[in-house]
C-alpha cells in the first residue's frame, strides 16, 4: 500500500486528429464560457448580445455604401438639371443611414471592450480564487511532489486571463464567421469563384493553427526550467535570503543561473518565433497574391462595363473586408485552439481529486483531551526507498503529556503529520478516542488540535492577527488573543511594538520585523489561542535562549493540565516535565519511560541525555575559563 501519493489526472496533450480538437476547442469553450456564466451570467448575455451586433453592423454598412453610390450613379446618368425629384434626398438618406451605422459600429467596439474589461476582472478574481480554493482541498503530499508543482504553476500562470482570451476569441470567431457569411452571401450574386477565392484567406491560419500546438507543447516541457528560472530571480531579491546571500556571496552565482536559465529559454523562443513567422509569412503572402488577382478581376469587369459602379465598390469593399474578417476568423480559430489547449492546464488542476474533508473551515469540536493510539503504524513517502516509520504502536492515555526524543531523522515530526492528518499511514492505524483517523473529517480533526511546527509560517499581518488565526471563528477577538499571547509569552514583545497588536508585522507592507525567537513566541501563542484538548508542540522553542525556554515550558505545564500533550524537542533540560518520554530510532520506538527510568536503563536516551550535559559543562567550564580574575592588591 503506497502512503499519500496524490492523485494524478492525465495530463493534456495536443489531439492529433481534426475532429478530436473541435471536440476538444468546443468543450473548454463551453467550460470557460460556464466560468463566466458564473461569475456574472447578466454581464455575459449582455457581452454576447453586444458581439452579435457587432457582427452584423459591417454587413449592413457594405450594403448601405452600395447603395450610396448607385443612387449618386444614377443622378449623373441624367445630367446635371434633370436629375428626378428624390433621387438625392435618397442619396443623402443612404448616407445618413451609413454614418449612424458607422457610429453604432463604433459604440458596439467601444462596449465590448468596457464589457470585456469588467468580466476580465470579475473572471479573473474567481478562477484565482477556484486555484486556491482546490489547493485548500488537496493533500499534502501534493505539495511535496515537484509533476504537481508543475501543473499548480501551469494552472496558477494562465488562470487569471486565458479564460476570458478563450471567450472573446470564441465570439470573435463566431462574430467574424458571421460577417464572412453575410459577405459570401453578397459575393454569390457576383461570382462564386471569389467566394472559393477566400479560402485562399485561411492559409495562414494553418501554419497560427499548427504553432499553436507546437507552442503549448514545448512550453510544458520547460515548466521545471522556467519554475528554476523563477527561484533563482526570486532568491536574489528574498528578505529572507538576503543576509546569507550577502555573508556567502551567492548573488554572482545565483545571477550566473538566472542568465543561463533565461538564455536557455530565450534561444527556445527565438528559434519558435523564427520558425512561425517563417511560415506565417510565406502562406500570407500567397493569399495576398490570390486576394489581388480576384480584386483585378472585378476592376476589368467595371471598365468593361460588364457590372456597374456601384457593384464594383459593393464587390471590392465586400471582398476586401470579407478576406479581412475570413482572415480574422482564422486566426481567432487559432488562438481560441491555443487558449484551449492552455485551458486545459487548468481544468487538468481542478479535477484532481479533493482530499477528503480539506478546504471545509474551522469546525467547533468538544475540547475534552482524547486518548491518542497507534496501531502497527508504517509510513513511506512516496518515492523513498526507506520507510520513515515501522511498526509504531503506541497508547497516549487522555490528559498525558508525552515527550518524543530521538536524533534527527528518527520519525519524531513524521508521527505528528500522520496525527494531525497530513499524511495517511502507509500501514496501521491511528485513533483518537476510538475513532480511526482516515475515516475523520479532516476539518474537524485539524480544528481539535493546537500544534506549531518548527518551520512554523512569518504571516505578512497585524500582531493581533498574527495570534488570533490560531482559531479563526475569535480573530477578532482582543481579549482572547492578548491571553494567548501571555500564555505564549509573547504579550510584553506585542505590547512593546510601535502600536501595539495593531503593528503590521514583517517587512513586505513596510511592518515591523521580528527576531525568529519572538516570532517564535507569536507562533507558540497561536497554538494556544486554539482552546482544544489536543497539544502538539514541535521543537517549539528551538529559537529561545535557555531562560526563555524555561518560562515558556514552566507555563506549558500549567496549560497542558486537562490537555492531552506531544511534545518533540532535542533540548532534554525541558523533557523531564512530560508525563512519559518516547524514543525514536530508526522509525522505531526503542524506549518508552519517565526521565528517571530511562536514565537508569543507560539505553539510547541516557546516552543522548549524558552528551548534551557534558557539552553544556564543557560550555560552562570554558565561560569560566574566560571570566576575568580578581587581580591581588
Amino acid at each position: 500500500m503506497t502512503a499519500s501519493a496524490p492523485t494524478r489526472t492525465k495530463s493534456t496533450q495536443e489531439p492529433k486528429h481534426p475532429a478530436a480538437r473541435l471536440a476538444l476547442l468546443y468543450r473548454n469553450l463551453r467550460h470557460s464560457l460556464g466560468l463566466a456564466r458564473d461569475v456574472d451570467p447578466g454581464l455575459v448575455r449582455r457581452y454576447l448580445a453586444v458581439a452579435a451586433l457587432d457582427a452584423l453592423l459591417p454587413i449592413a454598412i457594405a450594403w448601405v455604401g452600395k447603395e450610396i453610390v448607385d443612387a449618386v450613379v444614377a443622378a449623373l446618368d441624367h445630367g446635371a438639371g434633370a436629375v428626378p425629384e428624390g433621387i438625392t434626398e435618397r442619396a443623402l438618406a443612404w448616407v445618413a443611414i451609413e454614418c449612424a451605422l458607422v457610429v453604432a459600429k463604433l459604440v458596439t467596439g467601444q462596449g465590448l471592450g468596457y464589457l470585456a474589461e469588467i468580466l476580465r476582472g470579475k473572471l479573473a478574481l474567481h478562477v484565482d480564487l477556484l486555484v486556491a480554493d482546490k489547493a485548500a482541498r488537496l493533500s499534502i503530499a501534493h505539495f511535496e511532489d515537484p509533476e504537481f508543482l508543475d501543473v499548480l504553476e501551469r494552472a496558477r500562470k494562465d488562470a487569471s486571463w486565458r479564460p476570458l482570451e478563450m471567450i472573446t476569441h470564441g465570439i470573435s470567431l463566431t462574430r467574424q464567421l458571421v460577417t464572412v457569411g453575410g459577405f459570401a452571401a453578397l459575393l454569390v450574386g457576383f461570382s462564386p469563384i471569389a467566394v472559393a477565392a477566400l479560402l485562399f484567406a485561411s492559409l495562414p491560419f494553418f501554419a497560427e493553427a499548427h504553432f499553436s500546438g507546437v507552442d503549448f507543447e514545448r512550453r510544458r516541457a520547460r515548466t521545471e526550467a522556467e519554475r528554476k528560472s523563477g527561484y533563482y530571480a526570486q532568491s536574489l531579491t528574498s528578505d529572507h535570503l538576503a543576509k546569507e546571500m550577502k555573508l556567502f556571496g551567492l548573488a554572482s552565482l545565483f545571477r550566473a543561473r538566472l542568465v543561463a536559465m533565461r538564455e536557455l529559454l530565450l534561444a527556445g523562443d527565438t528559434d519558435f518565433a523564427w520558425r512561425r513567422g517563417l511560415w506565417v509569412t510565406a502562406l500570407g503572402a500567397i493569399s495576398s497574391l490570390v486576394f489581388y488577382a480576384v480584386l483585378g478581376w472585378i476592376v476589368v469587369l467595371a471598365t468593361t462595363g460588364s457590372i456597374t459602379l456601384g457593384a464594383m465598390t459593393l464587390y471590392l469593399t465586400v471582398f476586401r473586408q470579407a478576406q479581412t474578417a475570413f482572415q480574422g476568423a482564422m486566426s481567432s480559430l487559432a488562438r481560441a485552439w491555443g487558449d484551449s489547449l492552455y485551458m486545459s492546464n487548468l481544468f487538468e488542476y481542478l479535477a484532481l481529486r479533493d482530499e477528503r474533508g480539506e478546504g471545509g473551515g474551522v469546525v467547533e469540536v468538544p475540547t475534552d483531551p482524547p486518548e491518542i493510539r497507534f496501531e502497527s503504524v508504517t509510513f513511506q513517502y512516496p518515492g523513498i526507498d526507506k520507510r520513515s516509520l515501522e511498526e509504531v504502536s503506541l497508547t497516549i492515555p487522555k490528559g498525558q503529556v508525552v515527550a518524543l526524543v530521538g536524533p534527527n531523522g528518527a520519525g519524531k515530526t513524521t508521527l505528528i503529520k500522520l496525527l494531525t492528518g497530513l499524511h495517511r499511514p502507509s500501514e496501521g492505524v491511528i485513533r483518537i478516542d476510538g475513532e480511526d483517523v482516515a475515516s475523520m473529517d479532516l476539518s474537524a480533526l485539524r480544528s481539535r488540535i493546537g500544534v506549531v511546527f518548527q518551520d512554523f509560517a512569518h504571516y505578512h499581518l497585524t500582531a493581533a492577527e498574527n495570534v488570533g488565526i490560531g482559531w479563526a471563528p475569535r480573530v477578532e477577538d482582543r481579549e482572547a488573543i492578548e491571553k494567548a499571547a501571555s500564555e505564549g509569552d509573547a504579550d510584553s514583545i506585542l505590547r512593546g511594538l510601535p502600536k501595539g497588536y495593531d503593528t503590521q508585522l514583517g517587512r513586505w507592507f513596510g511592518g515591523e520585523q521580528l527576531s525568529i525567537g519572538q516570532w517564535q513566541r507569536v507562533a507558540l501563542a497561536r497554538a494556544f489561542m486554539r482552546r482544544s484538548g489536543l497539544l502538539v508542540l514541535d521543537e517549539p522553542t528551538a529559537a529561545l535562549d535557555a531562560e526563555s525556554e524555561a518560562r515558556i515550558f514552566e507555563r506549558f505545564r500549567e496549560l497542558a493540565r486537562g490537555r492531552t500533550a506531544l511534545l518533540v524537542t532535542h533540548r532534554f533540560s525541558t523533557v523531564r516535565m512530560a508525563d512519559r518520554i518516547v524514543v525514536l530510532d530508526g522509525g522505531r520506538i526503542v524506549e518508552d519511560g519517565t526521565h528517571a527510568e530511562l536514565l537508569a536503563r543507560g539505553g539510547l536516551y541516557a546516552r543522548m541525555f549524558q552528551a548534551q550535559a557534558e557539552g553544556y559543562r564543557l560550555g560552562a567550564n570554558a565561560a569560566d575559563a574566560e571570566a576575568p580574575r580578581d587581580q591581588p592588591g
